[in-house]
């Protein structure tokens, strides 16, 4: 299940970015007067005004650093130089766009192989948690003895998403079941790589992200967001295109009815493999396919030789998944203090606990909508990943 999860996820999360930074590049023109915002995913929260003061970077030992001393809940950094710390800082507590920072932050975090103290001790509290409720689920079922590896495989989902259920947080800001199952892993793979990207964390994951595909031939015409991007990949010898593309791999990129009018024949296709296997015996396939596609739009990922991708797959987003609870974390912090600072010079009279997306986690539940006439003790974010959030209101007297 691990290898197939870390496709999924890799994918679906280039597939954001590649939406979102597209809506960021389009929308650039109209928000370049109006100041800085924070604009993030559809499952975080909307924009918000500039970033309120967390505090100096803070050394905390030998590689280690607090990004935001005065946030309700510091991060430290571990293993990073000054300069690294600084960059992370930055990069979360800035205003910017969560499609475009996130990224950066994931490739920092896999390039210097990064870890967060707060997050480790997160981990490393619910870990435990999470692996006696599987075992408590396995000893229960009735299936799990006889069953054969590849059932095992289907029953260790279920059971694992039961697991992350009893843990009482709210799972969908961030992929909790690959923090419970996961780990940021030290790949040299991972670090050759990298280098050959030299710091463009956007291309690296759109590259990786269409590994995680398996490599499928993908249309990109002239004017589209990405198509500077496939021509990098194209140049770092790192994707083929046009008529580079072997034939078979280039016709599966094609619906049935495509292939049907470049064979021109009185047979009827039901299946893409006999469609694929009628277009390759024609000796003119690449005049007939010009008059159907433009080669030059047509890209597709190829792996480096002598990598080990799966590994790459896994490690990028285990870190990817590092990346988003540090964003989370840390935005929920800002939001709190930008709270305590207009309560100060807004009159309210009154704070109130509220959620992004209206679904606090069971263990932020008790908290949430409550309204308190003096500033909490206990305060946004309560925990790292946590959506909560602390809002100005008024009170009734």
């Amino acid at each position: 299940m691990g290898t197939l999860w870390v496709i999924v996820a890799v994918t679906a999360f280039v597939v954001g970015v590649w939406i979102l930074v597209g809506r960021a590049k389009k929308g650039a023109t109209e928000s370049s007067s109006s100041g800085p915002t924070v604009t993030v995913t559809s499952s975080g929260p909307s924009p918000e005004r500039p970033t309120a003061d967390t505090g100096p970077l803070t050394a905390a030992g030998e590689g280690a650093w607090v990004l935001n001393p005065k946030a309700p809940l510091p991060l430290t950094v571990v293993g990073a130089s000054r300069e690294i710390a600084e960059q992370l800082r930055v990069l979360l507590h800035t205003p910017g766009t969560w499609s475009v920072k996130q990224p950066e932050v994931t490739y920092l975090i896999a390039r210097h192989n990064l870890r967060f103290k707060e997050i480790d001790e997160f981990v490393a509290q619910l870990r435990p948690r999470f692996a006696a409720e599987v075992e408590r689920q396995k000893k229960a079922s009735i299936e799990w003895a006889g069953a054969s590896e590849l059932d095992r495989q289907d029953l260790l989902a279920e059971f694992q998403e039961k697991a992350i259920e009893s843990l009482g947080l709210n799972h969908n800001a961030f992929n909790l079941e690959l923090l419970m199952t996961g780990e940021l892993k030290h790949i040299e793979d991972d670090d050759r790589l990298l280098d050959r990207f030299a710091g463009d964390s956007a291309l690296y994951s759109l590259y990786l992200g269409q590994l995680g595909r398996g490599g499928a031939v993908v249309t990109v015409a002239t004017g589209d967001y990405f198509r500077e991007s496939w021509e990098k990949l194209v140049a770092k010898d790192l994707a083929r295109r046009g008529k580079d593309i072997p034939r078979p791999l280039l016709l599966d990129g094609l619906r049935v009815k495509d292939l049907s009018e470049i064979i021109a024949g009185p047979k009827k296709f039901a299946r893409k493999a006999k469609a694929i296997e009628a277009a390759l015996a024609l000796p003119d396939l690449d005049v007939r396919l010009e008059k159907k596609v433009a080669f030059r739009e047509m890209f597709q990922a190829i792996p480096p030789e002598g990598l080990d991708v799966a590994a790459m797959a896994d490690a990028f987003a285990y870190a990817d998944t590092i990346a988003r609870v540090a964003l989370i974390t840390c935005y929920t912090g800002v939001r709190t203090l930008l709270a305590i600072e207009e309560r100060k010079e807004g009159g309210y009279n009154a704070y109130e606990i509220t959620n992004w997306d209206d679904d606090p986690a069971p263990a932020c539940a008790q908290r949430y909508l409550k309204t308190y006439d003096r500033l909490p003790a206990k305060r946004p974010p309560f925990h790292v990943g946590c959506n909560c959030t602390l809002e100005c209101t008024y009170k009734d007297d």
